[in-house]
């Protein structure tokens, strides 16, 4: 019988059909904080324009008494530099009581020394030569990214008490595949365990991060995956299949999680078309394809988020009803649906923190999306920006979680 996941397009045929491996190893599920809410993180791609937009909503996390609370960190390609940054710190943040002033020295400034200095990019064509025999340039990245920032640390060596999940895509399958602490792999090849592969923290973010012709696919050998007959993963950007890195918690087994996702991808900019007929029709069709899968993703959370406001008893709640916020760079504060006019709270927010959205004029959402040196002006404004968002949001859909001390100090503005 033909699988419903058969395509002529992912090149499958009647001998060689997508079907889900049907393993029965899972992730390992972190435990519920003791009190306040069970918090989830995504982390779109957007290189890293947003990079520092994430590290901003870590900061503002910190700054609300929540970064704790953060169970689930879900990331895609310059996302998950901040949550491969965010994995390695953790226990030191949870030593040092998860304070604003542990995440500006343990997670923000090691990125920003780096990124305001030198270009990841560059580092990487200068080092070219260590491709002659053995890697290729995502190889490369991965070797830049661990030399930079994870020196060395493995999946397996992350902290448990949240599931850090790195996405990249398997042109082999069509599917999302996710690195975590003790798993890896996609619903098609199965999951195997991460102990013993001695796979690193930075190869899986070089894979989440490998852009389609910029940089080669990376594929994974020498792992036993339950169904790895069916070949053996080929892994380029996660954004190439899901660029918000919501997938990842859309389930309802995550019904009681507050979700907090940002997309900080690339602005799909309505205009008249010109340039060459063939590059120029590939490259806008590329962009509504990603428009596509990121406005999906994107549309059906907003209505479970809308379904649990509209909620009259919990009795009488939607199974698939969601809490949290969902923003990007380029995002507008909107009053809570039913009401014609902003909160109180968003206006208390708003009146001691500024919304800035600009840096030399141009809208931080028209960040190009490179991993290039960029100045530290900018970078401090991607920050605020992230943090900006992520308290305007809390502070106007869900004020219960918006409480800041009278003494919080934001991020510096570029």
């Amino acid at each position: 019988m033909k699988s419903p996941l058969h395509s002529h397009a992912l090149g499958a045929s009647l001998s060689s059909l997508i079907s889900p491996c049907h393993d029965p190893l899972r992730p390992q599920q972190p435990h519920s904080p003791p009190e306040g809410p069970t918090i989830g993180l995504t982390f779109s791609g957007g290189g890293f324009r947003a990079t520092f937009a994430a590290l901003g909503i870590v900061r503002y996390l910190a700054d609300a008494g929540l970064l704790g609370n953060v169970r689930y960190v879900s990331s895609v390609s310059g996302g998950s530099v901040a949550n491969g940054v965010l994995a390695m710190q953790w226990p030191a943040l949870r030593a040092a009581g998860y304070s604003a002033d542990a995440v500006d020295e343990l997670v923000i400034r090691p990125v920003f020394e780096r990124v305001s200095t030198a270009s990841l990019r560059t580092k990487v064509v200068r080092n070219i030569w260590r491709a002659w025999s053995r890697t290729n340039r995502t190889d490369l990245l991965a070797w830049a990214f661990d030399d930079w920032l994870y020196h060395g640390v493995r999946l397996e060596d992350l902290d448990p008490e949240v599931r850090w999940i790195i996405n990249a895509a398997n042109l082999a399958t069509g599917s999302r595949f996710a690195f975590e602490r003790d798993v890896l792999g996609d619903y098609v090849v199965g999951l195997a365990r991460t102990h013993g592969t001695d796979m690193s923290l930075a190869r899986a973010v070089a894979a989440s991060a490998a852009v389609p012709g910029v940089l080669a696919p990376m594929t994974l050998r020498g792992i036993d995956f339950p169904c790895g007959a069916r070949g053996e993963p080929v892994l380029v950007d996660g954004g190439t299949y899901d660029n918000t890195g919501l997938e990842a918690l859309m389930s309802r087994r995550y019904r009681d999680v507050f979700l907090i996702s940002i997309n900080a991808g690339g602005i799909f900019v309505t205009k008249k078309i010109h340039g060459f007929p063939i590059i120029r029709d590939l490259a806008r069709s590329n962009s509504l394809l990603y428009r596509q899968s990121t406005g999906l993703r994107t549309r059906w959370m907003v209505e479970r988020y809308i379904a649990w406001n509209e909620t009259l008893a919990p009795d009488d709640q939607d199974v698939h009803a969601r809490r949290g916020v969902l923003f990007g760079l380029a995002s507008d504060v909107r009053p809570r649906p039913g009401r014609e006019t902003l909160s109180e709270r968003y206006h208390e927010f708003a009146a001691r923190f500024p919304d800035r959205r600009t840096y030399g004029g141009k809208d931080l959402a028209f960040v190009p999306t490179v991993f290039n040196r960029l100045e530290p002006g900018l970078l401090d404004a991607l920050i605020y920006r992230g943090w900006w968002l992520a308290g305007a949001m809390i502070a106007e859909l869900h004020p219960e979680n918006a409480g800041l001390a009278s003494g919080t100090r934001p991020p510096p503005v570029g």
